[in-house]
Protein backbone atom coordinates (compact mmCIF):
# COMPACT_ATOMS: atom_id res chain seq x y z
CA UNK A 1 0.00 0.00 0.00
CA UNK A 2 0.96 3.50 -0.81
CA UNK A 3 -0.93 6.63 0.80
CA UNK A 4 0.19 9.52 -0.83
CA UNK A 5 0.04 13.23 0.68
CA UNK A 6 2.44 15.25 -1.55
CA UNK A 7 0.22 16.69 -4.05
CA UNK A 8 -3.69 14.63 -4.03
CA UNK A 9 -4.21 12.75 -0.99
CA UNK A 10 -4.23 9.24 -2.99
CA UNK A 11 -4.36 5.62 -2.06
CA UNK A 12 -2.94 2.57 -4.01
CA UNK A 13 -3.46 -0.59 -2.70
CA UNK A 14 -0.94 -3.38 -3.77
CA UNK A 15 -0.28 -2.04 -7.55
CA UNK A 16 -3.84 -2.24 -8.32
CA UNK A 17 -4.31 1.94 -8.88
CA UNK A 18 -5.57 4.02 -6.84
CA UNK A 19 -8.94 4.26 -4.61
CA UNK A 20 -11.95 5.88 -5.14
CA UNK A 21 -11.31 8.01 -1.48
CA UNK A 22 -15.07 8.99 -1.22
CA UNK A 23 -16.47 13.14 -0.77
CA UNK A 24 -14.70 15.40 1.02
CA UNK A 25 -15.14 14.88 4.78
CA UNK A 26 -14.01 10.95 4.54
CA UNK A 27 -11.31 12.33 2.90
CA UNK A 28 -10.48 14.71 5.34
CA UNK A 29 -10.70 12.12 7.91
CA UNK A 30 -7.81 9.96 6.54
CA UNK A 31 -5.70 12.90 6.03
CA UNK A 32 -6.33 14.10 9.69
CA UNK A 33 -5.72 10.76 10.75
CA UNK A 34 -2.18 10.71 8.37
CA UNK A 35 -0.89 13.77 9.48
CA UNK A 36 -0.98 12.61 13.01
CA UNK A 37 1.66 9.98 12.11
CA UNK A 38 0.13 6.70 14.27
CA UNK A 39 -1.12 8.72 16.95
CA UNK A 40 -4.49 8.39 17.90
CA UNK A 41 -7.11 10.99 16.77
CA UNK A 42 -10.08 11.81 18.81
CA UNK A 43 -13.17 11.95 18.28
CA UNK A 44 -13.52 14.88 19.60
CA UNK A 45 -11.08 16.59 17.96
CA UNK A 46 -12.41 15.00 14.29
CA UNK A 47 -15.88 16.42 14.97
CA UNK A 48 -14.05 19.50 15.68
CA UNK A 49 -11.76 20.02 12.77
CA UNK A 50 -14.21 18.65 10.26
CA UNK A 51 -17.46 20.57 10.88
CA UNK A 52 -15.86 23.83 12.58
CA UNK A 53 -17.67 24.08 15.54
CA UNK A 54 -21.04 23.34 13.89
CA UNK A 55 -21.28 19.60 14.09
CA UNK A 56 -24.55 17.98 13.15
CA UNK A 57 -26.38 15.96 15.59
CA UNK A 58 -25.12 13.19 13.91
CA UNK A 59 -21.31 14.44 13.62
CA UNK A 60 -19.78 10.73 15.92
CA UNK A 61 -22.76 8.37 13.59
CA UNK A 62 -20.90 10.17 10.43
CA UNK A 63 -17.13 10.07 11.72
CA UNK A 64 -17.87 5.91 12.57
CA UNK A 65 -19.44 5.73 8.93
CA UNK A 66 -16.14 7.59 7.06
CA UNK A 67 -14.44 4.76 9.42
CA UNK A 68 -15.85 2.11 8.20
CA UNK A 69 -15.77 2.92 4.43
CA UNK A 70 -11.85 3.85 4.87
CA UNK A 71 -11.45 0.42 6.70
CA UNK A 72 -13.13 -1.16 3.45
CA UNK A 73 -10.62 0.99 1.13
CA UNK A 74 -7.74 0.05 3.09
CA UNK A 75 -8.16 -3.45 3.65
CA UNK A 76 -9.76 -4.86 0.82
CA UNK A 77 -8.70 -8.45 1.65
CA UNK A 78 -9.94 -7.87 5.67
CA UNK A 79 -12.59 -10.81 6.77
CA UNK A 80 -15.67 -9.12 7.99
CA UNK A 81 -15.47 -8.51 12.08
CA UNK A 82 -12.02 -9.24 11.70
CA UNK A 83 -9.99 -6.96 13.65
CA UNK A 84 -8.68 -3.84 11.22
CA UNK A 85 -4.61 -3.73 11.20
CA UNK A 86 -4.56 -0.42 9.47
CA UNK A 87 -7.01 2.03 10.61
CA UNK A 88 -7.57 1.03 14.44
CA UNK A 89 -10.23 2.11 16.96
CA UNK A 90 -8.12 3.71 20.17
CA UNK A 91 -9.46 5.53 22.71
CA UNK A 92 -10.32 7.94 22.45
CA UNK A 93 -10.68 7.92 18.67
CA UNK A 94 -8.74 6.13 15.84
CA UNK A 95 -5.33 5.84 13.95
CA UNK A 96 -3.50 4.87 11.04
CA UNK A 97 -0.81 2.64 11.34
CA UNK A 98 1.46 2.05 9.02
CA UNK A 99 4.85 1.80 8.24
CA UNK A 100 6.53 5.08 7.40
CA UNK A 101 7.35 4.10 4.27
CA UNK A 102 4.24 3.66 3.24
CA UNK A 103 3.72 6.90 3.00
CA UNK A 104 5.22 9.42 0.88
CA UNK A 105 6.01 12.12 2.82
CA UNK A 106 7.72 9.06 5.03
CA UNK A 107 9.69 8.07 2.13
CA UNK A 108 10.87 11.68 1.26
CA UNK A 109 12.12 12.19 5.16
CA UNK A 110 13.57 8.89 5.46
CA UNK A 111 15.87 9.78 1.60
CA UNK A 112 16.23 13.15 3.02
CA UNK A 113 17.57 12.18 6.17
CA UNK A 114 20.13 9.47 3.90
CA UNK A 115 20.79 11.80 1.47
CA UNK A 116 22.08 14.78 4.31
CA UNK A 117 24.28 12.05 6.23
CA UNK A 118 26.28 11.36 3.05
CA UNK A 119 26.21 15.03 1.45
CA UNK A 120 29.67 15.97 3.28
CA UNK A 121 31.00 12.65 2.41
CA UNK A 122 29.93 11.93 -0.83
CA UNK A 123 27.86 14.68 -2.32
CA UNK A 124 27.40 12.11 -5.49
CA UNK A 125 26.07 9.51 -3.50
CA UNK A 126 23.63 12.16 -1.73
CA UNK A 127 22.27 13.38 -5.06
CA UNK A 128 21.14 9.54 -6.01
CA UNK A 129 19.16 9.36 -2.73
Amino acid sequence: MLLRVLGPLEVEIDRGGTVDLGGPRQRAVLALLLSARGEVVSVGRMIEDLWRGEAPPQAIASIQAYVSHLRRLLEPARERRAPARVLVTAPPGYAIRVPADAVDAGRFESMLTEARSVGVVDPDRARLC
